[in-house]
């Protein structure tokens, strides 16, 4: 007999008959809806435009117009917008507004990012050709109108093509150029900058071209009986010398000499002690051949002796006859000189020698007369201090510790008692300190330098040069083997080529320049071919290039 069957029972049976399992998903909700964060770039000119987001996303953005980040957010969740990388080539300021909010159920698309190039700001690059050795550095220097200068971003260049060293804004009152920071070596070349003032090539857009060349030594000589300038040319590799020219006039007894590189220009300050005057000329980056800048020769105190730089900037002349120092500012365009504020700065008595330490920015004057002291001037042209020295203190030289320079000798050719003090610059504001065991007496005759690195000191000494090493922890001196090495009679002064290769003595006595290559790696001087050079009457001081 059948039976009626229930709705539930029959409901059951036909999912048993279906098969009922395989775990079905269509009960689940659907996945939550993302939305992207993204909105608008204006006046993007220049490259390298990053955004990013708080949870680290980011979207470079090379052109104006819409842009997104990749990753998508859900309703409900914070963002905020800012700029990880400004744009350069040109240099340009993003700044992002409606950078901040909550993701609704829409994309984003209000943020809104304004683009505009910063007044002034240019990227500083050019090209190398030529170059064949290694160590050729670059670098980014100015100076300001109190002659207060530097150079930033060095950049170690090892071949030719393109380099970039970075940015500079124009817009401050400082003086911007290019400088060869390091000559090339092994092979040592001569590499020279065209057109090198920053200022000038944002205006042009020519670039900052360095041409690279076999090395070509310049070398100039005053000659104080003849009221002359003598140039020559120095083969480094074969080290004939040979003469640039005719004679070229200077003031009354052409005494001190300097050679500044400024805005890639080279010019040769010339003291006439007679005049009372700094004769000026620009040189020929290939020839050597010198012009006379506009405006030479420029008043100087009484009796000008000694002139140092702070590398391209500023001029200081010291006049052994009014006990001063005059300072100058350098103009980057033709060499001029043109008297700071403040000078001239009183010393100690006939002031004979000065030198410019980089690394603190302060001068040492060398006084020969009565006061047997050292006068220190700061900028503005101020004096700070004075400290006793030997007797009869002539010449300076820095010396260097870990690359810094952190000593300063002097010569003390006292007839007497010879000696030569060494004083530690490490003090307050490069206040001087008499190293233990100072001065220390060694034979002397005139003129003192130490090399480029400040680890060797040289010493004039009658007709010959002897050499010593430099302690970098104490400033102690060391004889060097091989010394003393002859040059010719009354051995005057001495001068390092900027390569650290050469080193020239001019003989006084003799009229004739001693010439020998420098080895770095232990200070040994070996005579070069040809050497001594004849040169003229009472050659007194050398500038080199």
């Amino acid at each position: 007999m059948l039976r009626s069957i229930g709705p539930v029972a029959f409901l059951a049976l036909l999912m048993v008959g279906c098969g009922g399992g395989g775990g079905s998903t269509s009960g689940e909700p659907p996945p939550p809806a993302t939305y992207t964060v993204g909105g608008t770039v204006t006046g993007l000119t220049g490259t390298g435009l990053v955004l990013q987001t708080n949870a680290g996303d980011v979207a470079p953005v090379s052109a104006s117009g819409t842009f997104a980040f990749p990753n998508q957010l859900g309703s409900g969740a914070a963002y905020t917008v800012t700029v990880k990388t400004q744009p350069s080539n040109p240099v340009q300021n993003c700044v992002v507004t409606n950078a901040s909010g909550t993701v609704g159920t829409a994309n984003v698309t209000t943020v809104s990012v304004a683009c505009s190039t910063v007044a002034g700001q240019y990227t500083v690059a050019g090209s190398v050709s030529g170059l064949v050795g290694s160590g050729l550095a670059v670098a980014i220097c100015g100076t300001s109108h109190g002659g207060v200068g530097g150079c930033l971003n060095a950049k170690q260049i090892g071949a030719n093509g393109t380099y970039t060293l970075g940015t500079v804004d124009l817009t401050h009152p400082v003086y911007f150029y290019v400088s060869i920071t390091q000559q090339p070596s092994s092979p040592p070349q001569d590499c020279v900058i065209s057109n090198s003032n920053i200022r000038d090539q944002a205006a042009s857009g020519t670039g900052f071209t360095v041409t690279c060349a076999d090395y070509l030594a310049h070398f100039y000589v005053t000659n104080a009986a003849d009221n002359t300038l003598l140039a020559y040319s120095i083969n480094a590799t074969t080290g004939v010398a040979t003469r640039i020219g005719a004679p070229t006039p200077t003031g009354a007894s052409p005494n001190a000499i300097l050679g500044v590189n400024n805005f890639g220009t080279s010019y040769v300050y010339v003291g006439n002690e007679g005049s009372h005057d700094v004769s000026a000329f620009a040189v020929d980056p290939t020839t050597g051949a010198l012009t006379a800048v506009p405006g030479s020769p420029f008043a100087a105190g009484t009796g000008p002796q000694a002139l140092a730089s702070d590398g391209g900037g500023s001029l200081y002349v010291a006049n052994a006859g009014s006990d001063n120092v005059s300072a100058y500012g350098i103009d980057g365009n033709t060499g001029a000189l043109t008297p700071q504020p403040g000078s001239p700065v009183a010393v100690g008595t006939t002031p004979t020698s000065i030198i410019f330490d980089p690394d603190g920015g302060q001068i040492y004057v060398a006084n020969h007369g009565g006061s047997n002291d050292i006068s220190e001037i700061v900028e503005p042209p101020t004096l700070l201090s004075s400290v006793p020295a030997g007797g009869n203190p002539l010449s300076l030289a820095l010396g260097s510790s870990g690359g810094a320079a952190r000593f300063v000798y002097s010569a003390n050719p006292d007839a007497t008692h010879p000696s030569i003090s060494g004083f530690s610059d490490q003090g307050p504001n490069g206040a001087l300190s008499p190293l233990p065991g100072s001065p220390f007496p060694l034979p002397v005759s005139h003129y003192i330098a130490t090399d480029q690195t400040g680890a060797y000191l040289y010493v004039t000494s009658g007709a010959s040069i002897v050499g010593y090493a430099i302690n970098a922890t104490t400033g102690a001196l060391t004889p060097l083997p091989g010394f003393p090495v002859a040059t010719g009679a009354n051995a005057y002064s001495i001068t390092i080529d900027p390569t650290n290769r050469i080193l020239y003595v001019a003989n006084d006595g003799a009229a004739t320049v001693s010439g020998f290559t420098l080895d770095a790696s232990t200070g040994a001087l070996t005579p070069m071919a040809g050497s001594p050079f004849p040169v003229g009457n009472h050659p007194k001081f050398i500038a080199t290039f």
